[in-house]
């Protein structure tokens, strides 16, 4: 089949299709150099003047081996000293708050929740210099943690011998582990997931189904002081940093329960992780919805969840993990995953390995 018939293929998500095809592995590899001066440059050095990819991918004198001995000499890994400056500066941030602003949603949460709802240009002004720039600023700082913890992470995967990276950047491709694509997805055990979960048992134990409710009861039988200007999150966060730190029996018992009732969603899902898996797939944002082979690493801190996001910088954890899941790798055994996504109402089938990060 042609490269661009097998590029619309790839565009609407129907990778399946393109490995029915004799030639999808090499397919694959030429999005590595598929970039304008990438394939140029390819074409150069195999004196291939006039190519295009349709002639690459059919050109039987040009194999598989070609292309992955090309990717490795061109491809620039970063340096031990530079993973580590980049792990030195990612060891500056002491708090993850997006500042109210709804993860990546900044700009819909400022609309929604500021602009549409104040008529005041007092109102405006204060919130200027109050919750959207708490707000921005929260966005900033954790993007910038996410985009270069992000890459530490695949440079982790891309210092395995058994790892094939990619030289540009190339959607829906990070890698390469033994000739399988992997879009590198890297998150926390998912809150909403948590919460869905732990509802049943958190009414068994303490009378309600929200973690936040049960929280606010406890402090109010404590008397803490409840702070009224947090949002849900940061609230509960709050809340049981302050049961952490007490030395009230009731305190004490409440958050140890409530541990024993997150390990065992935890265990599960250790135990289950396919399950997880179709979650993340089916619960992925529409705006950057597909349906690619992804790498899913999950991080989670047993201990204090809320606190994942410093396992994301701790390279030493990270390196174990990593190279432990990719040494024991196996192409003939992956997760075939197939998911529901609810916009257009179509299943989709992906392979999928996830690996969790905790302590």
């Amino acid at each position: 089949m042609k490269y661009k018939q097998l590029i619309d293929y790839y565009k609407n998500n129907q990778f399946r299709l393109i490995d029915q095809e004799e030639n999808h592995k090499k397919f694959y590899l030429l999005r590595s150099v598929s970039k304008a001066n990438t394939f140029k440059d390819f074409c150069k050095e195999f004196n291939l003047e006039g190519y295009t990819l349709d002639d690459v991918l059919d050109d039987i004198n040009i194999n598989d081996e070609d292309l992955i001995n090309y990717i490795k000499r061109k491809f620039k890994p970063k340096t031990e000293e530079e993973i580590k400056a980049i792990e030195v500066e990612l060891n500056k941030m002491q708090n993850f708050d997006w500042g109210g602003s709804a993860g990546n949603n900044l700009e819909k949460n400022i609309v929604n929740n500021v602009i549409k709802k104040t008529l005041s240009y007092d109102e405006i002004q204060n919130a200027l210099a109050g919750s959207i720039q708490r707000s921005v600023y929260g966005y900033t700082l954790n993007s910038w943690y996410n985009h270069w913890s992000s890459i530490m992470i695949e440079e982790i995967f891309n210092a395995h011998p058994s790892v094939i990276p990619t030289i540009d950047l190339v959607e829906k491709i990070d890698f390469f582990i033994k000739s399988i694509p992997f879009d590198l997805k890297v998150t926390y055990f998912p809150e909403e997931l948590m919460k869905e979960k732990i509802a049943d048992k958190l009414k068994e134990k303490f009378g309600a189904k929200s973690e936040l409710i049960c929280c606010k009861r406890l402090a109010k039988t404590l008397n803490i002081a409840i702070p009224e200007d947090l949002d849900d999150r940061s609230l509960t966060i709050c809340l049981q940093n302050l049961f952490s730190e007490s030395i009230d029996s009731k305190a004490i018992d409440f958050m140890n329960q409530l541990k024993d009732i997150k390990q065992e969603v935890y265990t599960y899902y250790l135990n289950n992780p396919k399950e997880l898996i179709i979650w993340l797939y089916e619960n992925q944002g529409e705006m950057r919805f597909d349906a690619a082979n992804r790498f899913y690493v999950v991080l989670i801190d047993r201990e204090k969840p809320f606190e994942s996001w410093k396992l994301k910088r701790n390279v030493n954890l990270l390196k174990e993990g990593i190279n432990e899941k990719i040494n024991s790798f196996d192409k003939n055994n992956l997760n075939l995953i197939d998911f529901y996504w609810f916009k257009d109402g179509k299943t989709y089938s992906c392979y999928s390995e996830l690996l969790f990060i905790y302590k």
